[in-house]
């Protein structure tokens, strides 16, 4: 009775065993080994059988269940939990009213008569448009699929969106398209030939697009072109080597160049401090004088082993240097020729200023020598005129 009142107490559990294995003791051993298994049915099973509060009648079709049935399945149902996609469509009878059709930037192009028939947009097809059928797809299955079921689940995609479809084999359906309205029966034939080709647009005028194909072809053939041109690159310099550069290189084949002395910069060659030479472009690599004068003379070395071996390779580097230094030399001829130019345009510049510099310390001067004349006579009158008076004071 206390069980029945409280079947989740595990306490009661175990003290009805203690008390039955008790009780046990002082009865035949027939009954103390029933006695036990009793106790340990209650202390063990109790738990379990006590998950069904009243017996399972809950459970039973057509009754109610409160919040605490919903409580005791949740507990049994454990962590599982609900997914979020949606659920799986209802199973396709495999029939279709087209002989084939296309999906082209939004719009369906079906064929209605044959396989060798025009294809024409569809308007609408047992009374839904393509709006209609692609949210009904939407309400069920993958979600990437949606193009799939109108062209191979028509018949679930109907189910979906609520609409009628066809009950059994070559029933008639109405379509309408661009050229009128139809009367075609559904069947599995139809829905085989369409199957095989709607993910290649079933050969539909408006699926093919001719500047998109020569455009395709045309990246395939460069993309061919450049393959072959590298390959065969590759295979003339193993068969006759590959030529040494003149300079000396980053690990990336830029040139180095001579820059201030970075003390605190590392050699990437000897990993010594200090380094006098860095890449010519952003590569961070330095390397340090002892080292450039290594690589540099490494470098002579190999480029005048090709040349022995190649002579016809010196022979075109020397052709090249020569016009350089033609050009160089015209250009410095053309320079040269300006600034003598210049320099006469200068010199008669510098003439005229010198001249008139000349004329005009000319002049000062004759002013500064008139300047003491013109004093010493005033004072030679001013002596004169103090003599007379002197001459008149003693008269």
């Amino acid at each position: 009775a206390i069980l029945a009142l409280h079947p989740d107490c595990v306490v009661l559990h175990v003290t009805c065993a203690a008390s039955l294995m008790h009780a046990a003791c002082r009865r035949p051993p027939s009954a103390c080994v029933a006695a036990m298994v009793l106790g340990l049915t209650y202390l063990f099973g109790a738990p379990v059988f006590a998950q069904n509060i009243d017996g399972g009648r809950s459970e039973l079709p057509g009754m109610k269940q409160d919040m605490f049935d919903m409580a005791q399945k949740q507990k049994k149902v454990g962590g599982q939990r609900r997914s979020r996609g949606p659920p799986d469509c209802p199973k396709s009878d495999k029939m279709s009213p087209f002989w084939g059709l296309a999906f082209v930037s939004g719009e369906l192009f079906v064929k209605v008569n044959s396989t060798e028939s025009t294809c024409s947009r569809l308007l609408t097809v047992g009374g839904a448009n393509l709006t209609v059928l692609t949210n009904a797809s939407r309400t069920c299955g993958p979600a990437g699929e949606v193009k799939k079921r109108i062209a191979e689940d028509l018949s679930a995609v109907f189910f979906q969106a609520g609409l009628d479809w066809v009950k059994h084999e070559n029933e008639m359906i109405e379509i309408v398209t661009e050229e009128g309205t139809f009367e075609v029966p559904v069947n599995e034939e139809k829905w085989a030939a369409q199957s095989e080709c709607w993910a290649r647009g079933c050969d539909c005028e408006q699926a093919k697009n001719p500047i998109g194909k020569a455009m395709l072809w045309t990246l395939l053939f460069v993309a061919i072109g450049g393959l072959v041109a590298d390959s065969a690159k590759l295979s003339l310099e193993k068969v006759r080597g590959k030529k040494p550069q003149k300079h000396v290189e980053c690990r990336k084949g830029h040139k180095m160049e001579e820059v201030k002395l970075c003390r605190t910069h590392v050699c990437d060659v000897c990993r010594s401090l200090g380094t006098c030479y860095q890449c010519s472009v952003s590569c961070p690599y330095d390397m340090c004088k002892k080292c450039y004068k290594e690589a540099k003379k490494k470098a002579k070395e190999d480029l005048q082993a090709w040349y022995e071996k190649h002579p016809e390779e010196k022979a075109k580097d020397e052709e090249k240097k020569k016009e350089k230094k033609a050009k160089k030399g015209g250009a410095s001829e053309a320079e040269d020729s300006d600034g003598d130019t210049g320099k006469e345009g200068r010199a008669e510049s510098e003439a005229e200023s010198t001249a008139k510099a000349d004329s005009e310390t000319g002049k000062e001067s004759q002013a500064d020598s008139s300047k003491p004349d013109e004093e010493t006579d005033k004072e030679a009158e001013e002596k004169a005129a103090e003599a007379s008076e002197d001459k008149q004071d003693s008269k």
